[in-house]
C-alpha cells in the first residue's frame, strides 16, 4: 500500500481567511503546530509519513508501542527538502489537518509523486469553493436546509436561525430579537473568533473585535445564546465524488469561552445526567441521518476529500426542554474527534477516558507527564487499554503543549 503524507497544521482556517500561500501564524500557534506535530500519527498507519517540527525521541515512540499503537514514520520537512532521496517513490494520499493556500505550497513537493486518485480529487488544487467550505457560511447553509426541509422534532427553530450581518447595526437588531447574542468570524477554530453580547450591552471593546473581522473577513454570523448542556460532534468522510461516510459521534467539552478543552474517548461520558442521555438515544438517530442526508446534497460531497466534523449540542429552551441544534458550524478538516475515534479502537470493553490538551508555561507538560506515569502506568491486554496515562505527543524540557489520554478501568479505578 502506498504510504499517506499528513500534517499537523490546525491553523488552516486562519491561513483560508488570509488566502496568501504566505500565510505565517502567530509565534504562539506555531509552536503549538509544532509540539502537536506528532498528533496525526494516531491517524495514520505505519508505513505512512507523519511531518513533524522535530524527530520525536525513540522513548516516545516505545511508549506508544507497549499501549498497543504501531506508529507511523515520523520525518521533519527539512528531510525531505534537503535530501531527496527521503522522498517516498509514490504517495497515496496527503492529508494535512486541513487544506489552505499555504498547506498546498508547504505539501507542493510532494505531489509530483502522489497517486493518480489523489491528482484527481477535489483538493489536489485549490479553488475558491474550499474557501467557502470552511466558512461558517456554509454551516448556516446547512443548518438552513435541515431545519427548513427536515421535519425534524426537537431541534432549533427558524426563529432562531443565526444571520449574517455586515454592520453593527445588523447586530443591534438582533439584540433587540434575542437578549444575548453569540457573534461568531466567518473562519475561526475551537472557539476563537467568538463575542458574546449581553442584553442591551455592546461595549466599545465588542466594537473593536468585530470591527477587526469585519473588515478582514467581511461579515460575521450571528445567533442567539443557548443555556448549552451538552457538545457532541459527527464525523464524516468524503470522498469527492458526490458521497460522504458517516464515521461516528464524538462528545467534547469546552471552557467558559468556548474553548476546545478535551474529547471523550468513549461516546458519551460515563456520569452523564440520564435526562441527557435519553434524549440523545431518542433523537440522535434522526438527527445523524438529516445531517447526511443534507451534506451529501451540498459541495462537502462533491468539492472535498477527506475527514470532516459537524458540532452539535444539547440546549436547555427558556421552557426548560431539552433541544437539539443539529449543527453549530462544519469543521472542513481533521477535528479532534477524530482522533477520539481513533483512540477508541484502542479502548477495552467497559474501560472510560478522555483525551486532552495541555497548555502550560515550559516544562509543565513534561513534569506532568512523568509524574503520572508514575502513578497510572498503563495497562494493555489483548491489545487494548484498561487503564493508565499515555502521552500523545513527546513531553520535551521545554514543551508548552501536549497531548494525552487518561484511561479509567471499569473496576472504577480513575485513570
Amino acid at each position: 500500500m502506498k504510504p499517506n503524507v499528513y500534517l499537523f497544521n490546525p491553523t488552516c482556517e486562519l491561513a483560508v481567511a488570509n488566502s496568501s500561500a504566505n500565510f505565517m501564524a502567530s509565534a504562539k500557534l506555531r509552536r503549538f503546530e509544532d509540539e502537536l506535530s506528532t498528533l496525526p500519527g494516531i491517524l495514520a498507519q505505519p508505513n505512512d509519513l507523519v511531518i513533524v517540527d522535530r524527530q520525536p525521541p525513540q522513548q516516545f515512540k516505545d511508549q506508544l508501542e507497549s499501549a498497543g499503537f504501531l506508529p507511523p514514520l515520523y520525518r521533519p520537512m527539512e528531510n525531505f527538502l534537503s535530501d531527496p532521496s527521503f522522498m517516498p517513490d509514490e504517495i497515496g494520499f496527503l492529508f494535512p489537518w486541513g487544506w489552505s493556500p499555504s498547506a498546498h505550497k508547504l505539501l507542493h513537493p510532494f505531489k509530483s509523486a502522489c497517486s493518480f486518485d489523489f491528482l484527481n480529487s477535489p483538493v489536489a488544487d485549490w479553488h475558491e469553493i474550499h474557501r467557502e467550505l470552511y466558512s461558517r457560511r456554509s454551516s448556516l447553509d446547512i443548518l438552513t436546509d435541515i431545519i427548513t426541509n427536515s421535519n425534524l422534532c426537537n431541534i432549533l427553530t427558524l426563529n432562531d436561525l443565526p444571520e449574517i450581518c455586515t454592520n453593527h447595526n445588523d447586530i443591534i437588531r438582533l439584540q433587540q430579537k434575542w437578549g444575548q447574542v453569540v457573534v461568531k468570524a466567518p473562519w475561526s477554530a475551537s472557539g476563537r473568533g467568538l463575542q458574546v453580547l449581553h442584553p442591551n450591552e455592546y461595549n466599545q471593546t465588542n466594537r473593536q473585535v468585530i470591527s477587526g473581522i469585519l473588515k478582514q473577513q467581511g461579515y460575521v454570523v450571528a445567533g442567539p445564546w443557548h443555556n448549552k448542556v451538552f457538545d457532541l460532534s459527527f464525523q464524516f468522510f468524503s470522498f469527492g465524488n458526490g458521497s460522504i461516510r458517516y464515521k461516528g459521534l464524538t462528545s467534547f467539552s469546552t471552557d467558559q469561552t468556548g474553548h476546545y478543552v478535551s474529547n471523550n474517548i468513549q461516546e458519551f461520558p460515563p456520569d452523564l445526567n440520564p435526562e441527557i442521555e435519553e434524549f440523545l438515544k431518542q433523537n440522535i438517530p434522526e438527527i445523524k441521518n438529516a445531517l447526511h442526508d443534507t451534506l451529501n446534497r451540498s459541495n462537502y460531497s462533491s468539492d472535498y476529500y477527506g475527514w470532516f466534523g459537524a458540532d452539535a449540542m444539547i440546549f436547555r429552551s427558556d421552557q426548560g426542554d431539552l433541544k437539539f441544534h443539529p449543527c453549530l458550524e462544519i469543521n472542513c478538516r481533521f477535528t479532534m474527534g477524530a482522533v477520539a475515534l481513533s483512540l477508541r479502537d484502542h479502548l477495552a470493553s467497559g474501560s472510560t477516558g478522555k483525551f486532552r490538551i495541555s497548555q502550560g508555561t515550559e516544562g509543565q507538560f513534561q513534569q506532568f507527564c512523568r509524574e503520572k506515569a508514575k502513578k497510572e502506568s498503563i495497562i494493555v491486554e489483548s491489545g487494548k487499554i484498561i487503564h493508565g496515562f499515555l502521552p500523545l505527543t513527546p513531553y520535551l524540557p521545554n514543551s508548552h503543549f501536549g497531548a494525552f489520554m487518561s484511561i479509567r478501568s471499569n473496576n472504577g479505578n480513575q485513570g
